[in-house]
C-alpha cells in the first residue's frame, strides 16, 4: 500500500492533537510510515529513565478518527493504556 504525502500529513497532525489531548507533561514524538500503516514513536522521561513506546495509525481511519468522536476516544484510551508508566 502506498501511503500519500498528505496522509503522512495528517497522521502526523492527528498524532499530535491526541498526544496532547492525552495530557502527556513532557514527550517527543516522530511519525513514519511503515507496514502499509503510520508508526507513532512516542519518548518520555519518567522517574527513573525514558521510556519509549510505539503506537500505530491505520491510514484507512484517518478521516474517521477526525471526524467520529468515538473512534477518536476508543483509539485514545488505547494510546493512554500503552503510554501507562510501567508498574
Amino acid at each position: 500500500m502506498h501511503l500519500s504525502a498528505r496522509q503522512f500529513a495528517e497522521a502526523r497532525e492527528l498524532a499530535e492533537q491526541l498526544l496532547e489531548a492525552l495530557g502527556l507533561e513532557a514527550y517527543v514524538f516522530g511519525v513514519e510510515p511503515r507496514d502499509g500503516r503510520f508508526e507513532v514513536r512516542v519518548e518520555r522521561p519518567l522517574a527513573d529513565g525514558w521510556q519509549t513506546v510505539t503506537l500505530w495509525i491505520e491510514p484507512e481511519h484517518l478521516t474517521r478518527l477526525r471526524t467520529d468522536e468515538h473512534a477518536r476516544e476508543a483509539l485514545m484510551r488505547s494510546w493512554r493504556e500503552r503510554l501507562a508508566p510501567p508498574p
